[in-house]
């Protein structure tokens, strides 16, 4: 396969997978997921439906969302051979990816702290960006980002 899987691009996609292909195009670039999961992801009995494709030879998820017509919406990758700016951040402590980000203009981050008596989890939230760093014993474990939207309706796909 010579499709890029690594490079993660914000509000655009990963290497040649651009948000807002449809399910086709994705089986056309990478194959058939090993899972899929459908789900009503607003929690309300009358709300669109979101299906996952997951990628576990390759590390990394996909959402398609109803509401969009079915494109893709969302990435999320654990695959130490992702790179942000030819940076690897999986695996490395909040404070190393926090300093790798800082040039970027993601507007202010939320941090959410999820920890239970099981695991040390933490998660920060970039709003703007449509990005979420999920950290696990205080190193990065996933990544997650999606389409950017011009309003809360509204999703500003990729050209």
């Amino acid at each position: 396969m010579n499709v890029n899987l690594s490079d993660i691009k914000i509000g655009k996609g990963l290497g040649d997978i651009q948000f807002g292909c449809t399910k086709e195009k994705l089986k056309y670039l990478i194959g058939a997921p090993e899972e899929i999961d459908s789900y009503n992801a607003s929690g309300e009995e009358d709300g669109y439906l979101t299906e996952s494709w997951h990628y576990d030879e390759y590390e990394f998820s996909v959402s398609f969302d109803e509401e969009d017509n079915w494109k893709l919406t969302t990435i999320s990758i654990s695959s130490p051979e992702a790179k942000f700016n030819g940076n690897q951040l999986i695996g490395k402590g909040i404070d190393e990816v926090l300093e790798a980000l800082k040039d970027e203009d993601f507007g202010e981050n939320e941090l959410d702290d999820l920890s239970d008596d099981n695991i040390d989890q933490k998660l920060i939230s970039f709003i703007a960006a449509s990005l979420n760093l999920w950290f696990e014993d205080g190193a990065l474990s996933e990544i997650q980002w999606g389409v950017l939207w011009s309003d809360e309706d509204t999703p500003r796909w990729p050209e």
